[in-house]
């Protein structure tokens, strides 16, 4: 993909997540090979930043490419890190993930409504709050 501006990959970022909305199922055990058709928030994405040539660590909170960013600056693109239902730090590091349009909803692979769909960002949010990380493209 050839591509201009870190704008610009954002919104391909957002317009490819979105594209799988209604389409994608949930699995939480999906591989990487498994997409489009089939993700869990962590391989969709992966999928998703490796359109761009970033390729993601399964932990991805942890991740050495991307910067933490406050909540109140969440921007288009942005990973946003919330507690699954059954989070427990002894062992998770990050529970579930999303990915932010910038238009205050965030797109992510859940299996409570089984695949991808977007939602307010405050809602998503309302489970507790992990972090954010920025990729820098």
């Amino acid at each position: 993909m050839n591509v201009a501006s870190g704008s610009t990959i954002k919104e391909l970022l957002i317009e490819r997540a979105r594209s799988c909305i209604g389409l994608s199922t949930y699995r939480r055990s999906a591989v990487l090979a498994d997409a489009p058709k089939v993700f869990n928030c962590f391989r969709f994405t992966q999928w998703l930043w490796s359109s761009v040539g970033i390729q993601l660590p399964d932990h991805q909170l942890l991740c050495s490419e991307a910067t933490p960013v406050p909540f109140n600056e969440i921007d288009m693109a942005d990973l946003v890190f919330v507690p699954r239902l059954d989070y427990s730090t002894d062992t998770d590091d990050f529970g579930h993930v999303g990915i932010a349009t910038g238009i205050s909803t965030i797109v992510h692979a859940t299996k409570w409504k089984n695949g991808v769909i977007e939602e307010p960002l405050s809602d998503f949010a309302n489970r507790g709050f992990l972090g954010v990380r920025r990729i820098s493209k």
